[in-house]
């Protein structure tokens, strides 16, 4: 565990204490890259006052070669940056994140360094492989390789001279003619046609052999390619760090909140409230389309899908009540509900109103809250 601030440390660095044999805390000084060097710590928990400044300290002893092997990274941070650390973790600068600072999950946290224990272990063993019997292994492929294509051409060379040795007379004595035409048929229907067949399958059988012992030589070769980039240990990148580091959680996941999908009309005419009004669901991520009375309220309506309408009584062209009629004439009676914005508290006309399909109502003026509230209550 890498630190700043003993103080910080203290309750999830006794929690770690009690579960791993192997544990030490190191404080960050200017030696900090040579003792992890000297430690090589396969699993390292980076515990520094802010998140910033542990990206920054892992990247320096990356960069330094200080961390140039394969290892399990925990960010340990405070509960008001529990945020850029998720992200951090989805960008891939670290492996997981743990909030310690309040520490109210110690179960949690030794499960989440019992599980890098696991996961550098198992990558030590890989890499151990490779470094003590990879290289051996493509070797002597290379090696059985060469001496099956040696015995097959060995093969294949005395059955041929086999072949010539039959082929020749041993001699031209008429008294040996009769044995040599009973020596000549003998080959003919037996001897080469055995010959001939034990040439296929040496043929047949090496070269499968070789050609199984290629595909396990391709497959040491990859298995190195993949062990060498195990080996890498790869420097943040900065863009990464910056976009973690943002506010902005949107720019982690390319995906929009869910009220990015929720598209609000505002209608009014009065366009200082009219600006307000968007300007508060706009902060909130809603998708806030405007109108100033409400005949272009009901075109917008015509083309466009909306979740919500918050709407003034009085506008000139067409007021509220007749608008949301309208809006039920277009809609096939399907419900879109309304907010009403009005200063008016009379009774009678919110009475009249919502029985058109009125939602709500927000009075003039309002604060923000009070807004949002309306909205939010009637969305959910």
């Amino acid at each position: 565990m890498l630190y700043d601030n003993e103080d910080d440390i203290l309750g999830a660095a006794s929690i770690i204490a009690e579960q791993v044999d192997e544990y030490r805390t190191l404080l960050v000084d200017k030696t900090i890259g040579s003792q992890i060097k000297e430690y090589r710590p396969s699993v390292i928990l980076l515990a520094l006052s802010s998140v910033q400044k542990s990206i920054e300290l892992y990247t320096e002893i990356i960069t330094d070669q200080s961390l140039d092997y394969p290892h399990h990274s925990i960010l340990l941070c405070k509960n008001r940056e529990s945020g850029a650390a998720f992200r951090c973790c989805i960008k891939g600068l670290f492996d997981n994140y743990f909030v310690y600072q309040p520490l109210y999950e110690k179960f949690r946290l030794k499960m989440i360094v019992h599980n890098g224990l696991l996961i550098s272990q198992s990558t030590s063993q890989y890499i151990g492989f490779q470094d003590e019997q990879l290289e051996s292994l493509g070797e002597d492929l290379e090696h059985l390789i060469d001496e099956g294509g040696a015995c097959k051409h060995s093969l294949l060379n005395s059955i041929a001279d086999c072949k010539k040795s039959l082929a020749t007379p041993s001699t031209k004595d008429p008294e040996n003619s009769v044995s040599e035409q009973l020596l000549q048929k003998i080959n003919e229907t037996h001897i080469e046609p055995l010959l001939a067949e034990l040439e296929g399958n040496i043929k047949t059988g090496l070269d499968n052999m070789i050609n199984q012992l290629l595909v396990k030589q391709v497959g040491i070769k990859e298995l190195e390619a993949r062990v060498a980039q195990m080996n890498k240990t790869a420097i943040p990148d900065q863009q990464s760090i910056l976009e973690a580091l943002s506010n902005t959680a949107n720019t982690l996941t390319n995906e929009k909140p869910a009220k990015d999908r929720v598209k609000i009309l505002v209608v009014e005419d009065n366009q200082l409230y009219r600006d307000m009004l968007v300007n508060i669901l706009k902060k909130e991520s809603f998708d806030v389309d405007e109108a100033a009375d409400g005949l272009s309220a009901l075109k917008k309506i015509k083309s466009k899908q909306y979740a919500l309408v918050l709407m003034d009584l009085f506008m000139p062209n067409l007021d509220g009540i007749n608008t949301t009629k309208q809006i039920k004439a277009i809609n096939g009676n399907k419900s879109l509900p309304v907010i009403a914005l009005t200063g008016n508290k009379n009774k009678d006309l919110i009475k009249t109103w919502a029985e058109q399909g009125l939602k709500g109502y927000i009075l003039k003026p309002s604060t923000k809250k009070e807004i949002l509230e309306a909205v939010n209550k009637v969305l959910n």
